[in-house]
This record gives structure tokens, sequence and C-alpha cells, in this order.
């Protein structure tokens, strides 16, 4: 007797698929941008919008719009000051913000955003009227000598918290933002200073409350990060990759401290982060860039390794070009940071009654080393002819799935107006307010507009 249950089992793929919300990210540069020279970067976002850049593209990845010797990216991600975007008490300045996304809307990739209130020496201060009128204190650094905010002020959380506040308003529903830094200590707000726990829990609970969609990502270490951690943010470190080995007449070169190893492990650990990526995006800015890993001997194994073990989504090489040696390693490595889902089996009636329900049960694994962070609808097409019916299942939320199983039992009604005959079943992760098929399954069968082609069924 010819078995009633249809079973399908789509064919894996280790190929890019240019899914949102993970991998590689451009720096302060969007998708076709001439990347930065050598290997040095301005810490100073765009603020004006030309034409794209004549870079030259990579012939690897023809037709995706890749600058040579990078990476394809599908997040961008910029910083800007707080000086450029209030130049005024309550006189705000977007437009620097909104250009940014429309270019990435235009070029393929979501906004990732830090704020930063200022910067080092040489770089943009806080706003005139704010250090006029609000406390500041001598920054000392060698032979520097500057004036910063001070960051236990009530001034400083109510103007500084209040911008971002005020940015959160304006931007935080805005679907093509990918996530945001909570930044307030020291220059860039990267935690280099003086701030009570107190002062941090309060800077910490000002960002959940302003950006209840978008990710947020605290700093690494410190008292930020226990704040940030403890208010249910992911986190980002920004000098991934370090293994400097300087070296003196009392310490050898290969035993000089540094980020990967007596950095980020303890600061993980005492900042309550061993478990947020279940909820929360990782992000590795590099230390320097790939190209100085490369020509200072640096074991690009340990440090991609490393990236992997803490479930990392983002890597941001800061926009320059990448060592052609390591682009195979490199490429590898993006393609598994964050989630990726392959469709492994499908198993479900060859024929459903009209007016009747499909019963189908699959095996979704993700074999990436995170979640992801954004809400997409696991959903089915039926189409015939003409005729075709998405049914979003708005109960499953893929966003619990963590590197592992998902296994889904259930009885789907067939949509109304389907006549006798053959029907194609397809399967997609969809926008919630589109049922647009944004994210792509790692399988190959899977048609133009990325839904999954699980063969069809028989209407009866």
């Amino acid at each position: 007797m010819a078995e009633t249950v249809r079973r399908v089992r789509p064919t894996p793929t280790d190929e890019y698929l240019g899914n949102p919300h993970k991998g590689c990210c451009t720096f302060q540069h969007f998708n076709g941008d001439e990347p930065f020279p050598g290997t040095g970067w301005s810490e100073e976002g765009p603020v004006t919008f030309p034409l794209p850049a004549a870079a030259k593209l990579s012939d690897r990845w023809a037709g995706r719009n890749v600058a040579g010797g990078y990476l394809p990216s599908t997040v961008s991600y910029c910083r800007w000051f707080w000086r450029i975007m209030e130049p005024e008490k309550g006189r705000y300045d977007f437009s620097m913000i909104d250009g940014a996304l429309d270019m990435c809307r235009q070029r393929g990739q979501t906004l990732a955003v830090r704020l930063m209130a200022y910067g080092s020496q040489q770089q943009p201060r806080v706003p005139d009227w704010y250090a006029a009128r609000c406390p500041m204190v001598e920054r000392k650094v060698k032979s520097a000598v500057w004036k910063v905010p001070v960051h236990d002020a009530p001034e400083y959380l109510e103007h500084w918290g209040g911008f971002v506040q005020e940015f959160a308003r304006r931007y935080d529903k805005n679907p093509t933002l990918e996530s945001i830094d909570v930044t307030y200590i020291g220059p860039w707000g990267e935690g280099d200073g003086e701030c009570s726990v107190e002062q941090c829990r309060r800077f910490a609970d000002v960002w959940k409350r302003a950006f209840t969609r978008t990710p947020r990502l605290c700093m690494v270490g410190g008292d930020q990060m226990r704040a940030g951690i403890a208010s249910g943010s992911g986190w980002r470190c920004d000098c991934y990759g370090d293994l400097r080995a300087v070296g003196d007449h009392d310490v050898p070169r290969h035993l000089s401290w540094n980020h990967m190893y007596e950095a980020y492990p303890p600061e993980v650990i005492a900042g309550g982060a061993t478990d947020a990526w279940k909820t929360g995006p990782v992000h590795f800015e590099a230390c320097w860039v790939p190209m100085a890993w490369y020509q200072n001997g640096y074991d690009i194994d340990f440090i991609l390794e490393q990236g992997l073990k803490y479930h990392g989504t983002y890597f941001m090489p800061k926009y320059t070009r990448m060592p052609e040696v390591w682009m195979e390693k490199l490429e590898r490595f993006c393609r598994t940071l964050g989630y990726r889902f392959v469709y492994r089996i499908a198993l479900f009636d060859r024929q459903v009654k009209r007016g009747g329900s499909l019963h189908i049960k699959s095996w979704i694994e993700n074999v990436g080393v995170a979640p992801i962070y954004q809400r997409y609808d696991l959903a089915f097409r039926f189409r015939q002819g003409d005729h075709e019916a998405v049914v979003p299942l708005k109960d499953i939320d893929i966003r619990t799935w963590l590197p592992g199983d998902f296994w889904l039992d259930r009885n789907i009604p067939l949509p109304e107006g389907f006549k006798p005959g053959c029907a194609e079943l397809a399967a997609a992760l969809v926008d919630p307010a589109t049922q647009e098929a944004k994210v792509s399954f790692a399988v190959k069968e899977v048609f133009p507009d990325r839904w999954v082609d699980l063969n069809g069924i028989e209407i009866v």
C-alpha cells in the first residue's frame, strides 16, 4: 500500500545566504563604498551621502556589491557624536541618521548605531552648551589635558539621557535600525572613566525604557557591563582579536597582556554575561584591523574560535581590506556567526480534504552559534495556479531557536478557495507585517523569493 505521508528532505548548503541581522559589518560606510585605505579608520560617521564611490568590486562576490578585499554585509555599523546632533539645547539635527537609514535601504543593509557623548583628545567634545553650564572635569593622558563631563552628575543623566530618549522616540520602531550601543562612560562611551554603580544602573534603565524594540548592546567590562546585562541587553567588545606582543625587559613578547587572554574571559563571567547571548546579540569590533593581525603574526584560528565560543552575531573589521590568505577562514567565520537555519525534513499528508487540515511535522536545525533577535514568522504557502494563501504560525517565536533542534507538529487548516487537484506547498520565515520571506533557509531547494520548495499536496 502506498504511504499516505510525503517526506521532503531538502539538501543543506554551505553557501553565503545574504541573511539579515548577522555576519560581517561595514563601518562608517555602506555596501559598494571604497574601504578605508591601509589600516586606518575614522570615528566620525558619515554626514553627507553622495553617489556610491567607484570601489573596485570583488570578483569573488559578483552581483553582491562587495568592495574588493572585503566580505558581503547586511549590516552597516556607524557612530556619531552628540555635538553634531544637538548643537543647541533642544535643537536636533538627525539628518545624518535619516541619510544613513536611506543608504542602508538602498544597499540591502540595516543600520547598527553608536551614539557618542564625546571623543578623545583630538575628537569632538560634548556640545558647547553643555560644557558651558554643566559639571566638567579635567582628564589627563600623558601630556594631554582636556575637559570631559562628570559622569555622575545629575545634569549628565538628564541631558545625555534625554538626547538618547529623543533618538529612540524617533527611531526605535524603524525596522532598518539594527541595534543600539549603550554608551555613556569615557571617550566614545567605551567605559574608560569614573562612574558610580548607581549611575550605571540609571543609564542602563534609560536605554531599556527608551528602546523597546531595538536590541541593545552594552560595553564589555566593569559596572557598565553588569548594569547593561542586568537590564537585558546583549554586549559588544571593541578590541576583539587583540593578541598584542609588545614585551619589554621584564615581560617577554609571548607573555604580554592582551584582551583575548586576560580581559574578555574574566569580564564576561564577572559581568554576568555568560548566557546573555541567548536573548541579546554579541558584537565583535576588531582591535585595530585584521590586516594588522596578519602583519603582527596573530593566530587567526584561535581568534575566530573564541568568537564562536562567545556565540557572536556580528563581526566589524572597520571596513578595511582583509588579508587575502585569510579570506576563506573569515568568510566561514562570518557564515557561522549568528543564526543559520537548515530545514532538515518535512513530513505531511499527501492528500488534504477541502475544508480540512494539513498535518505537518518538520525538523529545523539552527547550525549557527546564536539565535536570531528580530521577529519573523514561520509560514507555509499554498499555491494553485494564480491562487495562493500564506499561513503564518504566529504562536511560534523563532527568536527562541537556540543552536540545535526545533520540531514542529501541527495541523494547519487548509485556506479557502482551493479546488480539487495538486497544490504547491512551500515554507519560509516571513516579515510579520508584509508576509514577505526575508530569511533564507540554508538549503538548495529554494525559490528565488526565499520560499523552500516542499513539493506539494493533493486536494480532494
